[in-house]
């Protein structure tokens, strides 16, 4: 055979397979409803590992892997067609407004970068700042603020580790995000030239975003400090000429500090992103971005099977990041691994809904963090 005739009778096989697929899909909805219709359990993993294991043993050796993962493959898609098919479309219950005049939690102090996000975030309110992020999450949740403003992750330095945990750890909402821009300088009181500072102080994400420039100071004593606005402020009030401290200009004004070397970060566009929380669920017009946790199985296939939930509905993922799972909810043996996961969506699709339902359903650990705009 040429070229063209091996490809025509590849055609016609093709042609052959998508007939029987779509029958196939129907049968498969076909026992799903039945099965719900009569209280009966709709996935069974035995079926599955029969199936799998019956193509496996009419497959050539050199096939088998293949013909296991295609048929995985066709299982999961009839799977999302079943859960379609048979998912109660329920409404998830939320608000659609900010509240007026809120509290908002933000940790550091005036001048901080948390404070530069509230004033994106709020043009009303009250500021309430604590000195700690958990400090913040907790305030939130009890009730004595009515949101938090948090940082989640920065273009330099990466993910804000301990707000990654915290999320997971209290009953919160993410309902909108924002980018600050954080140029961030070297200042010191006023006088103090660059060549006097021996100690720096400023927090360690800031200390990681300006590596470069603090890596290039020999013989300077740089040290962690709990808020770069509040580091700002303890060398304004230390007599000493020999501190200095990582912040932006804004805040080395407000202290009265000089600014002694401008733009330190590694990078020029370094912006951190902040998330808003809150304790109900407050989803606004134009939210575009959904956020869930969720475990999946240690084992080989399992985050490209939940994977495929997202390309059979159509939906885009914009975000995937492994995390440890949460310490109630791991196992002697540590099986289940856990992905942080933003999506392209909202929930007022029947789509997104029942996508989350079965998450619920199906997950050993799963968690709905929110709907809101991606800024």
């Amino acid at each position: 055979m040429d070229l063209n005739e091996i490809r025509g009778k590849i055609d016609g096989i093709d042609d052959k397979i998508l007939e029987l697929f779509i029958e196939r899909m129907k049968l498969a909805n076909d026992v799903a409803k039945y099965k719900a219709e009569n209280n009966m359990v709709i996935f069974q993993g035995d079926r599955e590992k029969a199936i799998i294991n019956d193509v496996c043993s009419k497959t050539p050796e050199s096939l088998k892997k293949s013909a296991a993962f295609f048929f995985y493959n066709i299982i999961d898609i009839s799977k999302c067609s079943q859960i379609n098919e048979i998912t109660p479309d329920e409404e998830i219950p939320h608000e659609s407004g900010i509240k007026s005049n809120p509290v908002v939690a933000v940790q550091g102090i005036e001048g901080a970068y948390g404070h530069a996000a509230y004033k994106k975030l709020f043009s009303g309110g009250k500021p309430q700042f604590y000195a700690s992020f958990k400090e913040v999450f907790e305030a939130v949740e009890s009730g004595a603020a009515d949101y938090g403003v948090l940082p989640i992750e920065n273009s330099t330095a990466g993910e804000v580790t301990a707000n990654m945990e915290l999320l997971e750890q209290h009953k919160l909402f993410i309902t909108r995000t924002v980018d600050v821009e954080c140029a961030h300088v070297l200042a010191a009181k006023k006088g103090v030239r660059e060549e006097d500072i021996t100690t720096v102080f400023g927090h360690e994400q800031a200390i990681r975003q300006c590596a470069r420039f603090l890596d290039g100071k020999s013989g300077l004593a740089v040290i962690p400090y709990h808020n770069n606005a509040a580091a700002a402020k303890m060398v304004s009030e230390n007599p000493s000429g020999a501190l200095g401290c990582i912040c932006s200009a804004e805040c080395a004004i407000l202290h009265g500090l000089d600014i002694v070397h401008a733009d330190i970060a590694s990078d020029p566009n370094n912006r951190t992103r902040f998330i808003c929380v809150s304790k109900r669920l407050e989803v606004y017009d134009g939210a575009d971005t959904v956020s869930i946790s969720l475990s999946i199985p240690n084992i080989s296939g399992a985050l490209y099977r939940m994977l495929a939930k997202f390309a059979v509905n159509g939906i885009s993922m914009t975000k995937i990041q492994k995390k440890p799972l949460p310490t109630e909810f791991k196992t002697p043996r540590f099986e289940d691994c856990m992905f942080y996961i933003e999506f392209e969506g909202n929930i007022e699709q029947p789509v997104v809904r029942r996508l989350l339902k079965n998450f619920e359903q199906e997950q050993n650990y799963f968690k709905f963090h929110g709907n809101f705009r991606k800024e």
